[in-house]
């Protein structure tokens, strides 16, 4: 079995505040959208609204998604919290759906380049037995040589290895919030990065961008400013 729109739903998650960047998912980015609206645009170029759930708490998105059509689930207290696992947000909205889905994909929204064809790419690339597929990018630096990790008062080489030529590396990836697509039965077992069969999608670093502090979304909404992206 393969994701679809008729057996998967699209989750974005949005917690109510932020430590990095104040309010960073319902202030308006670069074109006026905010994250979460340009992460549901996305969603509604390729899947029906009832198929696309927000997840939060935050009174200001919940308006800001209303209009759009799509399920608006109430995050409780406690899946809120600093300390709650995206697993329980996401097992949380399965469970509360009418029709079980087979497949969970994930739109984290402080991913502001992700267009629908990140999406169309990643239903096109998951195989039949996949667990789950998540969009990655290239290091800026291969970890066997750029890791080191603090032991006393040195640092040393976090992988040990007799490598030298860069070229005879294992190819190695940083995963990134552009978009993942879970098996649900497998999700329900344990945590995704325990899988054995995670199918990893390739993007650009431009792509990857991630908005975590107030420098990244500077950056980004410089970027989108300068070069008018199209979702």
């Amino acid at each position: 079995m393969r994701p679809n729109k008729e057996n998967s739903i699209i989750l974005i998650p949005a917690r109510a505040g932020s430590k990095g960047v104040p309010n960073k998912n319902s202030k308006p980015f670069a074109n006026g959208k905010s994250l979460v609206e340009r992460a549901i645009e996305v969603a509604l170029a390729e899947f029906p609204k009832e198929k696309i759930i927000l997840s939060t708490d935050d009174e200001i998105l919940w308006k800001q998604a209303e209009k759009s059509g799509i399920t608006i689930l109430k995050r409780e207290e406690h899946l809120a919290s600093d300390t709650a696992g995206m697993l329980e947000v996401m097992l949380d909205v399965v469970d509360k759906q009418a029709t079980k889905p087979d497949f969970l994909i994930l739109f984290q929204p402080t991913s502001p380049f992700r267009t629908k064809n990140h999406l169309k790419e990643a239903l096109n690339l998951f195989q039949e037995g996949d667990q789950a597929l998540v969009s990655v990018n290239e290091p800026k630096g291969h970890p066997f040589y750029t890791l080191f990790q603090q032991e006393g008062e040195f640092i040393n080489k976090f992988q040990k290895n007799t490598i030298v030529r860069r070229q005879d590396l294992p190819a190695m990836y940083d995963v990134n919030g552009l978009i993942y697509i879970f098996e649900i039965e497998s999700l329900r077992k344990e945590s995704w990065v325990n899988f054995e069969r995670i199918r990893p999608m390739p993007v650009s670093l431009f792509d990857a961008i991630d908005i975590d502090t107030e420098e990244d979304w500077f950056f980004a909404e410089t970027l989108e400013k300068g070069l008018k992206t199209n979702i």
